[in-house]
This record gives C-alpha cells, sequence and structure tokens, in this order.
C-alpha cells in the first residue's frame, strides 16, 4: 500500500506541491520556500529528495546554500538534490556535501519500505 500525502510549498511567486509517501520520503521538485510551520511534516525524514538548481540564487528554486540551512533544521537521514543546473558539476559535488546528502543522477532509484 501507498501513502501519499502532500502540503504547499513557495515555488517563486506562485506554488507547488512537496509530496511525502508513506512518512518516509519528502519529494520537493520545484520549491524556493518551505514555511517553518511544515518543517514537523518532514521532520527526520529517511529521504528528502529536494531541489537545488544551483549555487547563486534564484528566484524560483533553493540555492545549495538554502538547502544546506533547510537540511540543518529538518535533519533528513539522507538528502537527495534534484534539479541541478548543468554549472553543479556532479563529482566536485559529490566531494563538497556532507555524506548524508547527495546528488541526484539520471535513472536514480530509491527503495523506500
Amino acid at each position: 500500500k501507498i501513502k501519499i500525502r502532500s502540503f504547499e510549498v513557495s515555488h517563486g511567486s506562485i506554488n507547488s506541491l512537496c509530496y511525502i509517501i508513506n512518512d518516509k520520503l519528502a519529494y520537493a521538485s520545484d520549491v524556493s520556500h518551505i514555511n517553518e510551520k511544515d518543517y514537523s511534516k518532514i521532520y527526520k525524514m529517511n529521504y528528502f529528495v529536494i531541489d537545488c538548481l544551483r549555487e547563486e540564487p534564484h528566484p524560483s528554486h533553493y540555492n545549495l546554500d538554502k538547502v544546506l540551512e533547510l537540511v540543518k533544521e529538518i535533519k533528513p537521514k539522507q538528502t537527495i538534490l534534484t534539479n541541478l543546473h548543468s554549472t553543479l558539476d556532479y563529482e566536485k559535488l559529490k566531494k563538497k556535501l556532507p555524506k548524508s546528502i547527495i546528488p541526484a543522477y539520471d535513472g536514480m532509484k530509491i527503495l523506500i519500505n
């Protein structure tokens, strides 16, 4: 059985959705801000898949610094950065990030029990 719920997040001047799957994975691919009042919904999630467009700020997407700040607050076990711009080199990013944060790649699969 698959349980999916969602809540609204900001994607620049419009809203988008963060999906929570089986209370183990949160997925927010088009997001620039998550309200603090919603942090409890994704706190200590097993997997957190989050938009991380580039290192520079962007009006409609999280950038790397903002993602790292968010991760410190919500403490997921594993964070997966998605929506990466070509300016973020996969290998350099992997070396730079803490072990609990990894860049996504094409064809990546996650098994959630």
